[in-house]
């Protein structure tokens, strides 16, 4: 009966992407990741104090994306997020997912931009940067990661966090705030991974994770994957974008935007910001 809801699950999304599966299970096909951190653990309340939940509506708040926060008024995602920016909620110091209290800030996107080259499919480019209407008051809560230096490439264990689902094959999200450790595979070692096929590009970095069917592809798409530091803000290595599903099984690298290949597309969206407004 499990395999039969995996295979039906593996097909749906197949069709929605546009794939097309063979007779056999293990052919897995690219697709965004579905909003979950597969079988991660609870984070600590408020470790992750740059993470944002993203939504369409801001009378009506329900979560569709992950972000991060970078400044006080800026935070970036993955541009397959974004259909129209002004107007999105931001919600910041959140913890457990629909507990908005005195201790999360929630602001209004009032400008945004998909990079250029997004074609909109699984693939490159795939990354936004939004600026909120009134600054976050960092604290305790609510603080921005560090931006990595232009191009570096980073190596060793990572973390990803996001709000959470408890298996592959069932869609019912947690709570509370996910985390998942992960090891970086550098980009040859990814391509070999990979399926010959695989839209991965220079510009991307993946991570497999440290136990078997725990999955970082998973993520909340446009969430943080950051390299923790003892006595220093994390730094964001990468944004949540695509993996192979049923990504608990695939057993496959999951693929993000490398933060370090944008940093001069960072700063120029954020000049022609000043000087437009």
């Amino acid at each position: 009966m499990k395999l039969i809801t995996v295979t039906l699950i593996v097909a749906l999304v197949a069709v929605a992407q546009g794939g097309k599966l063979t007779d056999k299970l293990s052919k897995m096909v690219p697709s965004f990741a579905t909003g979950f951190v597969i079988n991660g653990t609870e984070a600590d309340p408020h470790s992750a104090p740059y993470i944002v939940s993203l939504a369409t509506n801001p009378a009506k708040h329900s979560h569709i994306c992950g972000a991060t926060i970078i400044a006080k008024d800026w935070i970036v995602t993955a541009a397959h997020c974004i259909s129209n920016p002004v107007g999105m909620s931001a919600i910041a110091g959140l913890h457990t997912r629909a507990e908005v209290d005195e201790l999360t800030q929630q602001r209004t996107i009032d400008f945004g931009r998909v990079h250029e080259k997004y074609t909109g499919g699984v693939g490159p480019f795939d990354i936004a940067l939004l600026h909120v209407s009134e600054p976050f008051v960092f604290n305790e809560w609510v603080s921005p990661a560090t931006l990595p230096s232009r191009e570096q490439v980073h190596e060793g264990e990572t973390h990803l966090y996001g709000w959470g689902q408890p298996k592959s094959y069932v869609f019912t999200a947690a709570k509370t705030l996910q985390t998942v450790t992960t090891d970086i595979v550098n980009y040859s070692e990814c391509k070999e991974a990979l399926p010959e096929d695989a839209p991965l590009a220079e510009t991307n970095i993946c991570s497999a994770s440290q136990q078997q069917s725990k999955s970082a592809c998973n993520g909340d798409s446009g969430g943080p994957l950051v390299v923790e530091y003892e006595d220093a803000a994390s730094e964001l290595i990468g944004i949540v974008s695509w993996g192979y599903i049923p990504c608990g099984l695939a057993q496959m690298p999951s693929v993000y935007t490398r933060t370090s290949a944008y940093i001069d597309w960072i700063s120029e969206i954020q000049a022609a910001y000043y000087k437009l407004f």
